[in-house]
C-alpha cells in the first residue's frame, strides 16, 4: 500500500506540474498608435508633444507623446483601460496656440487634456483622440476622509470624517457664501450621471457663512471642514485625526459641538441627520459650488418611481467649482462606473478606498503637481483617478507626504 501511495502522489505531482507548465501569460496585442490632437480652437500644426499618457487597467502603462502627438504602443495586455493625459498651461501660453483671440487672463491656469474611461482594447486598433481645454478654478476639494477607523477599544469609529478645500491659485480667494454638497447615495443609484447629463442631485447642501470677505483662503492654504465633530479624535482612536483646529464644523446650532469652531449649517437635507453624512464605505460624491440664486428655490425630487422618502435637490452642473467622485468598492469586482453621480466634465474618473465597508483609516488625497519653495500646487486634471491617491494616514493640511508626490 505504501508503494501504491508513493506512485499515486508522484503521478499526481507530475500532473500538477504539467498543468502549471501549460499556464501561459496572456498574449499581448499587436502594436497600435494613439494620436492626440489639440483642441479644435487651436491653430493647425500645433502638436501635443512630449507629454505623459497613462493607460490604467489591470496592468498600468506609461508613455510619452512624440513631436507630432503620437504614441506607439508596442503591446498591451488585452483589457479595459482608462486613457489619461493632460498638461497645465498659463492663459498666455494657451492663447498663443489659438486661431482667434480669447478672453482668458494671462495668469489664468488652463488644463489641456483628456480622460477616456473604460476603453476596450482587446486587439490592435489605432485611436485618434481629441483633447479639450478648460480654465482651472482656484478652489479644489483636496482631501476627503470618510472611511473612519477603529477606536482604542477596537470598535468602529466614524465621527472623525472631514473635507478639505485648497486654494490652488496665486491670489486670495474667499470661501464666503459658497456651497458644499453631497450627492444622493441610494442603491441602485437614483440619479446617475449617465442618465442625467446636466444636473446633480444632492442629499445635503451646506452654505459657508460670511458676507464676502470674512473667510479668506490664502494661496496654497486650505479650509478644513469637520463633517461631524471638530475635536481631537486621536484621544479616542489612535489612528484617527485631530480636528480641534478645523475652520468649520457641520452642525445646526451655533455653539454646539466644539464652541470654538464656527458652524457650517446644512441648508438642504434629505434626512434628519444633522451632520455631513459621509458614508464610511462610500459612495460619496462631493461638490463645491457657487451661485447667486436662491438654492432653496431649486426643485426637490423623490427617487424615480417613488412618492415618499428622501427628496434630492437638483443642482445644474454649470455652478460647480469642483467635484470628487468617491465610489463604493464592491467585494469582488471593480467599482461600477455606471453609478457615478458626477458628469465627466466635473470628474472624468473616480477614487475609491480599498475596504468595502471602511473603518480602515484611509483617506483620498489630491496629489502634488509641483513645489515652488514652501508653496505646493496640487494636480488638477478634472479626473480623480489621476489626481488622487489613497492614503492610510489621514493628515489634515499636510501636503508634504511622500505618497502625494
Amino acid at each position: 500500500m505504501k508503494r501504491i501511495a508513493i506512485i499515486f502522489l508522484t503521478t499526481f505531482a507530475a500532473a500538477l506540474s504539467l498543468l502549471s507548465c501549460r499556464r501561459e501569460p496572456p498574449v499581448g496585442t499587436d502594436a497600435f498608435l494613439l494620436e492626440f490632437t489639440m483642441p479644435e480652437e487651436c491653430r493647425p500644426n500645433t502638436f501635443y508633444s512630449g507629454h505623459t499618457v497613462l493607460l490604467k487597467g489591470s496592468v498600468n502603462y506609461e508613455f510619452e507623446t512624440d513631436a507630432f502627438g503620437l504614441v506607439t504602443v508596442d503591446s498591451v495586455v488585452p483589457g479595459i483601460y482608462d486613457i489619461i493625459t493632460g498638461v497645465e498651461l498659463t492663459g498666455a501660453q494657451y492663447k498663443a496656440l489659438l486661431k482667434t483671440p480669447a478672453a482668458i487672463e494671462d495668469n489664468a491656469r488652463v488644463m489641456v487634456g483628456v480622460s477616456v474611461m473604460n476603453k476596450r482594447i482587446f486587439r490592435a486598433e489605432d485611436l485618434r483622440i481629441q483633447l479639450s481645454a478648460s480654465v482651472l478654478k482656484s478652489l479644489l476639494i483636496s482631501k476627503v476622509y470618510y472611511s473612519g477607523t477603529r477606536d482604542n477599544m477596537d470598535r468602529t469609529y466614524t465621527t472623525d470624517s472631514y473635507v478639505e478645500i485648497f486654494n490652488n491659485s496665486d491670489e486670495v480667494v474667499h470661501i464666503d457664501g459658497k456651497y458644499l454638497g453631497l450627492a444622493e447615495s441610494v442603491s441602485p443609484a437614483a440619479y446617475p450621471a449617465k442618465d442625467n447629463p446636466d444636473s446633480i442631485y444632492l442629499r445635503q447642501i451646506c452654505r459657508f457663512p460670511g458676507s464676502g470677505t470674512d473667510y479668506p483662503v490664502a494661496p496654497g492654504k486650505s479650509i478644513l471642514v469637520a463633517a461631524k465633530s471638530a475635536r481631537n479624535h486621536t484621544e479616542s482612536a489612535s489612528t484617527s485625526v485631530d480636528l480641534s483646529g478645523a475652520d468649520f464644523e457641520v452642525k445646526v446650532i451655533e455653539g454646539a459641538g466644539n464652541p470654538d469652531v464656527p458652524m457650517l449649517p446644512i441648508i438642504s437635507n434629505s434626512t434628519n441627520i444633522q451632520t455631513l453624512n459621509l458614508l464610511s464605505g462610500g459612495p460619496n460624491a462631493v461638490v463645491l459650488f457657487e451661485t447667486d440664486e436662491d438654492v432653496l428655490s431649486w426643485p426637490e425630487v423623490f427617487q424615480r418611481g417613488k412618492t415618499s422618502g428622501e427628496m434630492f435637490r437638483r443642482v445644474h452642473k454649470s455652478v460647480v467649482i469642483d467635484g470628487v467622485e468617491c465610489l463604493k468598492k464592491p467585494a469582488q469586482t471593480d467599482p461600477d462606473v455606471n453609478t457615478k453621480r458626477l458628469q465627466s466634465d466635473i470628474d472624468a474618473g473616480y477614487t475609491v478606498i480599498t475596504s468595502v465597508n471602511g473603518y480602515n483609516h484611509e483617506s483620498v488625497e489630491r496629489k502634488v503637481s509641483r513645489t515652488e519653495g514652501d508653496r505646493v500646487y496640487l494636480t488638477d486634471t478634472n479626473n480623480s483617478s489621476a489626481d488622487f491617491v489613497v492614503c492610510t494616514d489621514p493628515s489634515p493640511r499636510n501636503y508634504g507626504k511622500e505618497g502625494l508626490r
